[in-house]
């Protein structure tokens, strides 16, 4: 394997780690946000623990394909030298979203 082959796979495992952290962040702040939504419309109490738990499990879920994905994404990428176009094509929506989640938290919670 040649030495620049290295550094491109480095590269967009660096990359991966980046945006898996990302939407890891993202999953949290719209847990957060989704729990304030159901409080704040004051809905069935006893069916916030279930709430809590299919919503964790959907975003978990989602959140898992996501990083699968953006793996073989930016990996071929790293191999066509486009990973930077890729970078910011993934994690600009990612950037994106987290505000709009934690704007929507602050809003209502």
């Amino acid at each position: 394997m040649k030495a620049m082959n290295v550094v491109v796979y480095a590269a967009a495992y660096a990359a991966w780690v980046v945006t898996a952290a990302l939407g890891a962040i993202d999953l949290w702040v719209w847990r957060s946000a989704l729990l304030a939504l159901f409080v704040h419309f004051r809905l069935d109490k006893w069916a916030f623990a279930a709430y809590s738990d299919v919503t964790v499990i959907l975003l978990v879920l989602g959140w898992l394909v996501f990083v699968v994905v953006a793996e073989a994404w930016l990996r071929q990428s790293a191999e066509r030298k486009a990973l930077g176009r890729r970078l910011i094509r993934l994690d600009g929506p990612l950037v994106a979203l987290l505000a709009i989640g934690y704007l929507v938290y602050r809003v209502v919670g």
